[in-house]
């Protein structure tokens, strides 16, 4: 985890962060209270449980160092973020993107939402480390959210490309 200050954005396959998220908050868990911003229903208490039971017989009071909050629009997101009080406990953003990419929204709202998001993310960064779980998109990122977020982290760990999107044909 990047130290106060710092953003750091990690993006990879679904299936690369459904596999290593529950190591990872498992491993923060041990450093005290986490903070989850869940923004795509990725949160697997199941998996972080199994981790945390590998390394520690006291299960019940690790669990109670989670603190878990879920978003299922990009307002709800936006809220959250905003309504986040400044803490030294880091911030795990999971899926962050997905409930931006919500078309029923019109793509300016969703924008101002994202910015005014990143801001409040930068905001609880001063006061602890904030990681946020970006997923590749399968239909890559037509909005341009990705370049948004690598310049407020001041960069993206990138573990996957976005795919090209090859022209309709019709025949």
């Amino acid at each position: 985890m990047p130290r106060q200050g710092k953003i750091l954005v990690l993006v990879a396959e679904r299936s690369f962060l459904q596999q290593s998220m529950p190591a990872l908050i498992a491993r923060l868990t041990f450093r005290g209270t986490l903070r989850i911003v869940d923004g795509g229903n990725s949160f697997n208490a199941y998996a972080v449980a199994r981790e945390l039971r590998r390394q520690s017989a006291d299960l019940h009071a690790l669990l109670e160092q989670i603190h878990i909050a879920r978003a299922f629009t990009c307002y709800q997101v936006f809220t959250l973020l905003m309504e986040t009080p400044p803490s030294k406990a880091p911030t795990v953003c999971l899926d962050l993107l997905s409930t931006f990419y919500d078309e029923s929204v019109p793509a300016e709202e969703r924008r101002r939402l994202l910015l005014q998001s990143i801001a409040h993310i930068q905001r609880l960064s001063q006061f602890a480390p904030v990681a946020l779980s970006i997923p590749v998109p399968q239909n890559g990122d037509p909005e341009g959210w990705l370049p948004m977020l690598e310049e407020a982290a001041g960069g993206l760990w990138q573990m996957a490309t976005y795919p090209q999107l090859a022209p309709a044909r019709l025949f």
